[in-house]
């Protein structure tokens, strides 16, 4: 990713020779027709790895290009969460297929499949069966419809863009509090720092950020601690209050304080 990437980390940004090179030995590689790239529009569970600007752009022209369909999965990053209501608008891209599932139930198991007329013609033709004996169930199906309701009665887009914000503005201040904090990145609901030992180097902070994360658990604050302790993932819920964000950013000032 574009932090540790040792293509561009130092060259003002993504110049997609990542992309380039998958893409080449796919081409090298491959004897038969691209059937589709999967992709999240941020990795959420890798780190909190946004993607460059431009990057699902030229992700979705190399599909085209080959035929191939692009398929965004959106279950840790849709309805909302990223400060819109798909993380794929951000870009303004529109992929074949996307999957939301997580909060699309709000607390109850649901997921969904989104595609155009066209490609679900064409699946029904070739008789393939999508669904099992609970696809149809209305307990699910209708918690799905109310989730989606809130989600735009209550304007939750613009509520995650606020929390996301406010919560930037305390990160943005412990970095420049803290030197081990080397990276900020994500979107809306859904942000993270990466801990280094020199922000030079960029040497991952694993240690630290364990003996940090243990710290936050001790003092009331549930962090998702990934990559070995160097990346800690902020998800807050959409009802967060100023409060409890200030709160939270006390604590990890604390924490980060007493190990670092």
């Amino acid at each position: 990713y574009e932090y540790r990437c040792e293509y561009c980390k130092d060259r003002g940004g993504c110049n997609y020779t990542c992309l380039n090179t998958s893409f080449d030995l796919l081409d090298a590689q491959a004897d038969g027709q691209l059937a589709g790239v999967i992709t999240e529009p941020l990795f959420s569970a890798g780190g909190v790895i946004d993607l460059p600007e431009g990057w699902l752009q030229e992700l979705k022209r190399r599909c085209e290009e080959r035929g191939a369909l692009l398929i965004v999965d959106e279950a840790q990053t849709g309805l909302a969460k990223l400060g819109s209501m798909w993380g794929f608008e951000h870009e303004g891209v529109v992929p074949d297929i996307f999957t939301i599932s997580k909060h699309f139930g709000g607390g109850v198991s649901i997921s969904a499949t989104i595609t155009t007329d066209e490609i679900e013609e064409k699946v029904s033709a070739s008789g393939l069966v999508v669904g099992h004996s609970h696809s149809n169930d209305p307990l699910p199906c209708n918690a799905a419809i109310a989730s989606i309701d809130i989600v735009l009665e209550e304007m939750l887009v613009d509520v995650s863009q606020r929390i996301g914000a406010y919560w930037r503005e305390h990160m943005n201040r412990l970095a420049q509090k803290h030197h081990i904090i080397g990276d900020i990145r994500g979107r809306g609901l859904l942000q993270g720092i990466e801990l280094v030992t020199d922000r030079v180097t960029r040497k991952p902070a694993f240690d630290e950020g364990r003996a940090i994360g243990r710290q936050c658990l001790e003092d009331g604050l549930i962090l998702s601690v990934r990559r070995k302790g160097s990346v800690f993932r902020f998800v807050p819920p959409f009802t967060t209050t100023e409060a409890q964000l200030d709160e939270a950013a006390d604590i990890l000032d604390h924490a980060i304080a007493s190990v670092a």
